[in-house]
């Protein structure tokens, strides 16, 4: 434990040297750091050394001893003081007790009543550091408590054991939003990066904190809650959702500073009860999965939809020209490591964001259709329905209900 800093300050010498000569100083964990001789030397010494106890005159020259105390107080509030003074003096004394000063010790000082003081003072003070240490642990304590309660709660809402009333007891008592998120993100590496025989446990687990820092930094803490599942996957709950943008940020920084590949999948969330979600979870983890088995070609096929789904005219040909391959080869490739054809991926794609815009904008069914992609409301309205089992104008009559 530190030494706790003391400064004598009193304008008579006899006095300063009776109070340093009068105490063993070092029997109470205790350094006098310097003497001053007035007020303004105190208030200069008490601050550049940073001290825990002042013993310190009233009547002191350039600034006396109240101005002095009051300054050194606004510096350093959690310093103990005494002071010390003749009889004449008395008359400050109520003045002095407003500054809460520990005691207030007569000239002559008797020896054995000050090493007394000095003696509770050194409890008073380790009872303090004690006090504050033990604050500061169970905040950590309560903090790591706390993350592994909210852990632990989305384990289980993702595994499907939680009914509705308890999951929104939980999301109300963890503060975070008593309604679904909006989107939700997971996140997986090659197992051989992180699973190479020459690396060490705590290499790895160094690797994993800093991705999730590297997660959490790009997204905001506010706006997800970012965990780790049973199957080491790397979860992210949005509430508000996130653009393409941000993830290939994360992507690219992952890559650079690590030279590792992840791989993930966000899914806008659709569902409208809170136990649902396990459903998401799954498809999401089905979906980056799958990625990891998924060749170049039909990534850069799968980048070319994302990017190009609102146009009508966009086929099987164009998207194979673009990568200069057959058609017939992108077509059995991306049946083969998707397990869809290219019609039923592009029309996922397209149906995903037309229940994102249904939920989320006033746009007219005929409007949504152009926009994802359809010449025609009705043949956009039947293959809605096919997808999602129930027509457009009968989704968003339901979603509107919802937020009456």
């Amino acid at each position: 434990m530190r030494k706790w800093k003391l400064l004598i300050a009193d304008d008579e010498y006899i006095i300063r040297d009776g109070i340093h000569s009068s105490v063993d100083w070092e029997k109470f964990n205790m350094e006098v750091i310097g003497e001053a001789e007035d007020g303004e030397e105190a208030i200069e010494l008490a601050i550049y050394n940073q001290i825990d106890l002042l013993l310190i005159d009233l009547n002191m020259p350039i600034i006396d001893g109240l101005e002095a105390m009051k300054e050194i107080k606004n510096q350093l509030p959690n310093c103990k003081m005494v002071v010390i003074s003749g009889y004449d003096d008395f008359r400050y004394a109520q003045e002095a007790l407003r500054l809460k000063v520990e005691d207030y010790l007569l000239k002559p000082i008797n020896p054995g009543k000050l090493e007394a003081l000095i003696q509770d003072l050194k409890q008073k003070l380790d009872l303090e550091v004690n006090q504050k240490k033990y604050i500061q642990q169970a905040a950590v304590q309560i903090k790591r408590n706390h993350t592994q309660l909210k852990e632990r709660f989305f384990q289980d809402w993702i595994a499907g054991q939680l009914a509705n009333e308890e999951i929104s007891e939980q999301l109300q008592f963890l503060h975070l939003p008593v309604a679904l998120p909006k989107q939700y993100l997971v996140i997986k590496w090659p197992d051989y990066h992180l699973n190479q025989t020459f690396m060490q446990e705590n290499d790895r687990q160094l690797y994993l904190f800093a991705i999730e820092n590297i997660v959490k930094e790009m997204m905001g803490a506010e706006k997800a809650v970012i965990f780790w599942d049973q199957s080491h996957l790397l979860n992210v709950c949005l509430w508000e959702p996130i653009n393409r943008e941000s993830l290939t940020k994360i992507e690219e920084v992952v890559q650079n500073y690590f030279n590792i590949t992840i791989y993930y999948h966000v899914e806008d969330i659709f569902i409208q009860d809170f136990v649902h979600l396990y459903k998401v979870y799954d498809q999401c983890k089905r979906q980056v999965d799958q990625q990891i088995k998924i060749s170049p070609i039909v990534k850069q096929a799968l980048a070319y939809i994302q990017e190009h789904y609102q146009d009508s005219s966009l086929t099987l040909e164009r998207v194979a020209e673009e990568l200069h391959i057959t058609s017939v080869y992108l077509s059995r490739m991306i049946k083969h490591e998707l397990g869809i054809s290219y019609v039923g991926l592009l029309t996922q794609m397209r149906i995903n964001k037309a229940v994102d815009l249904l939920k989320t904008t006033d746009l007219s069914v005929r409007d949504i259709a152009e926009t994802v992609g359809y010449d025609t409301q009705h043949y956009f309205s039947t293959t809605f329905k096919k997808v999602v089992g129930i027509s457009p104008m009968q989704f968003k009559n339901d979603e509107e209900n919802v937020h009456l």
